[in-house]
């Protein structure tokens, strides 16, 4: 597949944009225009490929394109005009907004949206169809509700978010500005907190805190935050969160830590700035991650990890029969062990 650039833009330009430079006999083809951008292995002449992940190497030596941008240890394998970034994730990220058709926005508020009372709206908002906006709710400038968005009583929606259709937010929640929120997510349900009573069976406790979002933050689609049951959940500044995330109730989460698809965060855990936490990681309750931390895909973590560095747990895919043989072994660890021990005691003892 080919994404176009906006506009065809010269190798020199192009280099400029991307933070990157242009090496070997590049330099004299900088005029040279580029129209449109690919992967290697798709790749045609006068388009711009990325190399930004070692697997995709194997596609460098036969590529079409007309340049490749990629890292300064990848250049001197090239067969064609590179282009070198100390980053190459980052300057494809900077590429991708070139090919990116500016998105229109019709400015106003749709006939079909409900907006209840005392509602603040602020200049250059769209609200599309079938939106509706609770009591005293402030929309602040630029905001964004696509379709079918629905904003709770008392929320405070800050300037030049995006909300995808059938976003639900709660009341009294709060997002700050530039954030993103996609199709299906849920900010401000109710926490999973009940009580035991032996006559009565289950009691709902009321979850009577709040979400508080901080700057910059994107939430995938179908991506839950419950609220607070007495203090607020609290989301930080520049927070990525992906598909199908469950955070609970009271979850406190620092700045720039990015969470992947389908991992579970249970209630009242703090997790600190910078983490990364792995697709499907299920982290327990009421227990603290630090920041700078690292949790690889479908780890459980059931207690604090208060120092930097990187945590793992899990079994990795095997062959059924070697995995049913390793479980078996697994399960006897126990008995081996009080064996071992009993060993240790006998050669003490001699």
């Amino acid at each position: 597949m080919e994404l176009k650039l906006q506009q065809p833009c010269s190798l020199a330009d192009l280099a400029v944009k991307l933070d990157a430079e242009l090496v070997g006999d590049s330099v004299a083809n900088s005029s040279s225009m580029i129209t449109h951008l690919s992967s290697l292995e798709k790749a045609t002449v006068g388009g711009i490929a990325f190399l930004s992940n070692p697997i995709y190497k194997k596609y460098l030596a036969s590529t079409q394109a007309s340049v490749v941008l990629m890292g300064a240890d990848d250049a001197k394998d090239s067969p064609v005009t590179a282009l070198v970034t100390a980053n190459p994730r980052l300057s494809l990220a900077k590429l991708l907004q070139l090919c990116a058709e500016a998105e229109s926005i019709a400015v106003g508020v749709h006939p079909t949206a409900v907006i209840g009372q005392n509602v603040q709206i602020g200049q250059n908002v769209s609200i599309g169809p079938n939106c509706v906006i609770g009591d005293n709710s402030i929309i602040k400038d630029g905001v964004v509700l696509v379709a079918a968005v629905v904003v709770g009583n008392r929320c405070v929606l800050g300037a030049n978010s995006k909300l995808y259709a059938n976003v639900t937010i709660y009341n009294e929640v709060q997002i700050g500005s530039d954030c993103i929120l996609h199709s299906g997510c849920v900010v401000g349900s109710d926490g999973f907190g009940f009580a035991i009573d032996p006559k009565r069976g289950w009691v709902k406790m009321l979850h009577l805190g709040s979400v508080m979002i901080g700057d910059r933050v994107e939430i995938g689609s179908n991506t839950s935050i419950d609220r607070g049951m007495v203090d607020n959940t609290i989301i930080g500044n520049n927070v990525i969160i992906d598909n199908l995330v469950q955070i609970g109730h009271n979850v406190v989460i620092g700045d720039n830590t990015a969470i992947a698809g389908c991992a579970g965060i249970a209630g009242s855990t703090s997790i600190g700035k910078n983490c990364l936490i792995g697709g499907a990681v299920s982290i327990a309750g009421h227990i603290s991650v630090g920041d700078n931390v690292h949790i690889t895909g479908t780890s459980a973590v059931s207690h604090s990890l208060l120092t930097p560095g990187v945590y793992s747990s899990g079994f990795p895919a095997k062959e059924n029969s070697v995995w049913r043989r390793n479980v078996a072994r697994f399960m006897s660890l126990d008995r081996m062990a009080k064996r071992i021990k009993e060993l240790e005691k006998n050669m003490v003892n001699i």
